[in-house]
Parts: C-alpha cells; sequence; structure tokens
C-alpha cells in the first residue's frame, strides 16, 4: 500500500451542501464554487523541564477545524445561515404603475403596505407620484393617494410598496445566531496517466463531512461592483461533536470528531478489494434455520470490512455423478441444493443434516473469492 500516493491530485470543488442537524433538510446548496480552502490548526503547547529548559513535551491545545468556499452564484440562504437571520417568501417591494387619474383622483390597483422602516400603524403608507419626491402617501383601506390633485384623464406614474408573494426576504438581525448545520464538501481528484499534466484524468472525488458546522464571520454583504459580479463566502468552523458516548470514563479516549475527509475512487465500488475472508472459514446452521454468511471484504491496508452484499455472488456446489472402475457411471449422492440453500443476500438455509461447500465470488472481480463450507445440523 501505498502511504502517499503522488499519482492522486485535488484540484477544483464541485460542490458544497448544507442540512439541518435536526432534520437532515438541505438549507443552503451550491455547484458555482470559485475557490474553497479547508484548513486544520492547533497550539503546540510547550511543556519545558529540567536543566537548560529543554522541551520534553508538546501538549496540544486550542484545536480547530475551519472552511472557507467562495461561489461565484449569488445565495440569500447563505446569507441566512451567517447571520441566524429569517428566510422568508413574501417579501416587500417598490411596485410602479401608470394610472389614469378619475375625478381628480388617483386610486392605486393593488394592496399598499408599509415599506420597510415605516410603521405599520401608520394611517397613509408611502407613495410617490412623477419624480418632485414627495410623498403623499396612500389609503391602505381606500387605496386612494392623499393630497395630490391630478388633472382628469392625465396619466401619472406613482410608486408605492406592495408585496410580492415569489419575493424572498432575508431580514438581518442585530444580534447574529449564525446556524450550525451538518456541511458538506465535494472535491475533483485527478490522476496522472502520463509525463504530462495535460493527460491527467478525473480520478474520484475527496468528500469533506463536517457534522457540526457553525457559519461564521457573519458577511451578509453584496459587492455592487459594475465590472465584478458580487459572490457569496461560506465562511465555517466544526465543532467538537460526540460521535459516540465512551463507556468508561477514567480510561476510555475523547470520541468528539471535527470531521471526516473520504477518497472515492470512480468507478466500481469495489475496485480496492483485494480477497475476500469467511470467518472460522465455514457456516452451521440448523435444519429450517437462517444464518447470514460471515464474509468480509480484505483491504490494501489488510483491514475488515462489512460488504454490501449484492456486491457478491453467493452459489452452494452441485453434486454430480462419479465413475467406477469399469467406467460406469454411479448414481450421484443426494445434490447439495437440498442440503442447504443460499440467498442472493448470503442468508445459508439449512434444509437436510450434512455438508456441502459454497463459493463466494466478487461479481464485479471474479479473481477475487472464497470458499466455505456449510454444515447443517439437525434442528
Amino acid at each position: 500500500m501505498k502511504l502517499n500516493n503522488s499519482s492522486l491530485y485535488v484540484k477544483g470543488t464541485a460542490d458544497m451542501w448544507a442540512h439541518d442537524v435536526k432534520t437532515g433538510d438541505l438549507i443552503g446548496y451550491t455547484n458555482k464554487i470559485d475557490s474553497s480552502k479547508l484548513s486544520t490548526s492547533c497550539n503546540a503547547g510547550e511543556i519545558r523541564a529540567g536543566i537548560g529548559a529543554p522541551v520534553v513535551i508538546n501538549i496540544p491545545d486550542s484545536s480547530a477545524f475551519k472552511g472557507e468556499v467562495t461561489a461565484a452564484d449569488f445565495s440569500l440562504e447563505a446569507r441566512q445561515l451567517a447571520t441566524g437571520g429569517t428566510l422568508r417568501y413574501n417579501g416587500t417591494v417598490p411596485f410602479r404603475e401608470n394610472i389614469v387619474a378619475k375625478d381628480s383622483k388617483l386610486v392605486v390597483s393593488r394592496k399598499p403596505v408599509s415599506a420597510y422602516g415605516e410603521s405599520v400603524d401608520n394611517e397613509y403608507y408611502s407613495c410617490y407620484v412623477g419624480n418632485d419626491g414627495k410623498n403623499y402617501g396612500v389609503d391602505p383601506k381606500s387605496r386612494e393617494i392623499q393630497g395630490f390633485v391630478a388633472e382628469e384623464g392625465k396619466t401619472y406614474c406613482v410608486l408605492y410598496y406592495v408585496e410580492v408573494a415569489s419575493a424572498q426576504e432575508l431580514s438581518i438581525p442585530t444580534t447574529f445566531s449564525p446556524v450550525v448545520a451538518r456541511v458538506m464538501v465535494k472535491m475533483a481528484v485527478y490522476q496522472a496517466q502520463g509525463n504530462s499534466d495535460k493527460n491527467s484524468s478525473l480520478a474520484g472525488y475527496l468528500y469533506a463531512f463536517i457534522p457540526r458546522a457553525q457559519f461564521i464571520d457573519g458577511d451578509a454583504g453584496v459587492d455592487g461592483s459594475q465590472t465584478t459580479n458580487a459572490n457569496t463566502t461560506w465562511s465555517f468552523s466544526a465543532l467538537a461533536y460526540d460521535e459516540t458516548d465512551t463507556e468508561c470514563s477514567e480510561c476510555a479516549k475523547d470520541q468528539s470528531v471535527f470531521g471526516y475527509m473520504v477518497y472515492v475512487p470512480c468507478g466500481d465500488t469495489t475496485q480496492a478489494v483485494k480477497d475476500l475472508i469467511v470467518m472460522r472459514g465455514k457456516v452451521v446452521v440448523k435444519v429450517g434455520g437462517k444464518v447470514q454468511t460471515p464474509v468480509y471484504y480484505v483491504m490494501p491496508d489488510n483491514s475488515i470490512v462489512t460488504p454490501d452484499y449484492s456486491d457478491l455472488v453467493f452459489a452452494i456446489k452441485q453434486a454430480t455423478a462419479a465413475v467406477n472402475a469399469d467406467g460406469e457411471e454411479e448414481p450421484a449422492p443426494v445434490p447439495t441444493t437440498e442440503i442447504a440453500k443460499v440467498d442472493e443476500d448470503g442468508v445459508v438455509t439449512g434444509v437436510t443434516v450434512g455438508e456441502t461447500e459454497m463459493n463466494i465470488t466478487l461479481s464485479a472481480n471474479e479473481s477475487v473469492s472464497a470458499v466455505c463450507k456449510v454444515v447443517v445440523q439437525a434442528g
């Protein structure tokens, strides 16, 4: 096994997901990523002792795992996560329309609402006619513009405020409360195929999983440049997350984690499996009973992995007729299929007391296989 595979290169980020830690619902996503960086850090606290005060040990503290993803697309969802604000539909927007005066009055066609920063208890809401900049006000009940005398039959351009169902509104609180979410980042991995980088090809993907990521920095701003598009920054810091409870408070190590990195090669999902192993080399089952075949993958580092049984082919050997010294075929023994049966998931069912063998093969690579004994005992 290569501990440092120099033929793999990570370049470019494909996707980022943010999920609600309680419901699992998707609350943020982008696949228009311009740049991203995941970084870890810790303070190596020196302990010095003895003559000359040499360093006798470094005890780490203040560990951190942070990420910053910059996306070219604009996202209110990301800004909501960074600030802890409220994102909803039916936002308030300025609305313009041309109105023809009737009886020296102007009446708007839609229900007016108060502008942001304007009290909903006001008798009249903001309304402007033409470009003189004066707020004439509009009655939210009658929809009639106040304090403006119009000419009969003349058309006027009027601006007031209305609610639009499809308009998204993000309210940003004065006290930020950044959201804690489950974050996943996907990066592209390439592998050299020749002496030139131009011959490289996609080899797989690197996933970074952060079970508890709090969005930080609180940047909900927008760059309004005339020449550069406004982007979106997703900055987050991993929080310590107890994956499992410790069983012994005195001797168990801290089980909390910041995150995980998982490299997934393209192609067959079992391509790294180097061998199969059956625990104890046999399956023991009673007549009428069912037992899962205890088969496992052996990986390149000799670790043992529980397989997805659908990636394996299970087959119990069939009996064949024997030939005696005179060349005559003798009756075949009881077929092994009557001793035991096995389904596609490797579950063995005992049929008749006896012994037989079973072949197990990796469906994507027939050279990876194992043979185990099947023993059926009386029930």
